[in-house]
């Protein structure tokens, strides 16, 4: 069978170059999505980025991509990259700082030049699949008929009002909804979500949404080495001699932290567990981090109690989920809800919501609460903490479930998906050429 040529947005894919919050779910996704696809034999794969520079440094730097080919639009692709190249060069040397600001107009010129000559006259008849893991299908791409769109959809938070004003900022998300249409092809990373763009989004056509189960962002194990795990405890400046309940999320009002935080110091100062500590990891949304600060300073005195450590290495992820005592998530509103995947993965035992897709994800294998109820979630703490033999049922439970959730099973319902799509198509359109 002739391979199929896709074209496959890595944009995101490019925050690879970056550790913070644009280093999210989203970014695991198109990541190991890409990884996975590209072991398969149906296709022939291209990649495309709105920043063909970044998209060049990924390629060079990263062993993992260095096989990929970058799709060539035009010889000014190569200019530009070029022309950045000598003027990272220069940047460094402070009497080349007039040459620098001139390569740096030329080079927005030649970018402007580029885009209208893609989005006017550049032909795509060597596409056959268009696939974006994120972001909305680019015009040129959009108003040639013959290229099968496939997007992957992750949430509708932007649209649902009680998270509109905390969204609004994502420009990318409302030129999504914006080209979402009845024709083209979409995966959901839940049932609830696709659930949710059908009640939101008119336009898309129901019949056109595949669900894909996801996996985790990096390979998630159970670390049994406490030496090991103490090791990272202090170098996030987790003491030895505590015990912790985790909680890795973007400092995000709707993962509700400062609910299980307080709830978590209710529950302590009810046990008189002086040794037991909230350990709470991710990334910060600025606005959201002094509201954290703010209210954690307001909590009794007890914020000692409280260890923010940040951002956390991808090395790093497995002991410090395996050292914890248990992980809570009582978001209100998750598209999939990876980390509580990367928890059961380590074999930690976990709290979460039981609104959205969070139920898909941890099954039976957990406890489920209600996000606004203080009195569930300190019974819950109180459950897993005491009830040692309930607690290690779920830590099982919760390590054979992991495996219903993989990438190659995710990538097989996304090839089987579009080859199925596309011959369809073939077979209804004669400016299709047989397989």
């Amino acid at each position: 069978m002739k391979k199929l040529t896709m074209l496959y947005d890595a944009t995101v894919v490019c925050n690879i170059l970056t550790k913070n919050s644009s280093r999210s779910g989203i970014f695991f996704v198109a990541y190991n999505v890409l990884l996975e696809l590209l072991k398969r034999e149906e296709f022939n794969i291209f990649l495309y980025a709105d920043n063909i520079v970044k998209l060049q440094n990924v390629i060079e730097n990263y062993d993992e991509f260095a096989k990929c080919k970058r799709y060539r639009f035009s010889f000014l692709d190569e200019i530009i990259i070029f022309l950045s190249d000598l003027k990272k060069k220069n940047k460094k040397k402070l009497f080349h700082i007039f040459s620098s600001l001139f390569l740096l107009l030329f080079i927005c010129i030649l970018k402007k030049i580029n885009k209208f000559y893609i989005n006017n006259f550049k032909k795509l008849d060597d596409i056959d699949i268009y696939f974006s893991p994120m972001k909305a299908v680019p015009k040129f791409i959009a108003k040639n008929k013959i290229i099968k769109n496939f997007t992957i959809l992750h949430d509708t938070i932007p649209l649902i009002n009680d998270y509109r004003n905390n969204a609004d900022k994502h420009d990318w998300y409302h030129k999504l909804i914006s080209s979402i249409n009845s024709t083209d092809n979409y995966f959901a990373n839940s049932l609830n979500t696709k659930q949710d763009f059908i009640e939101y989004v008119p336009n898309i056509n129901s019949e056109n949404i595949t669900v894909i189960p996801l996996s985790t962002g990096k390979p998630y194990f159970k670390v049994d080495n406490y030496s090991y795990i103490n090791q990272i405890k202090n170098k996030y400046g987790i003491p030895a001699d505590k015990k912790y309940i985790f909680s890795l999320c973007n400092l995000d009002p709707r993962k509700n932290l400062i609910f299980a935080i307080k709830n978590f110091l209710n529950f302590t100062e009810k046990h008189n567990l002086e040794n037991f500590i909230f350990v709470l990891g991710g990334s910060h949304f600025k606005d959201f981090k002094q509201i954290l600060n703010n209210s954690i300073k307001k909590l009794d005195g007890q914020n000692d109690k409280v260890l923010r450590i940040g951002y956390v290495d991808d090395e790093d992820m497995s002991a410090l989920y395996s050292g914890a005592e248990m992980f809570i998530y009582p978001s209100f509103y998750e598209g999939f809800g990876m980390p509580v995947l990367e928890a059961m993965k380590c074999g930690l035992p976990v709290i979460c919501s039981n609104t959205t897709s969070l139920p898909e994800v941890i099954g039976d294998c957990g406890i489920q609460i209600n996000p606004y109820s203080d009195k569930e979630l300190v019974e819950a703490m109180e459950k897993m903490y005491f009830d040692r033999e309930f607690r290690d049922v779920c830590i099982r439970k919760g390590l054979e479930r992991v495996k219903l959730f993989t990438w190659k099973k995710c990538v097989d319902i996304i090839t089987n998906t579009i080859v199925t799509k596309v011959n369809y198509g073939k077979e209804n359109n004669n400016n299709y050429i047989n397989l």
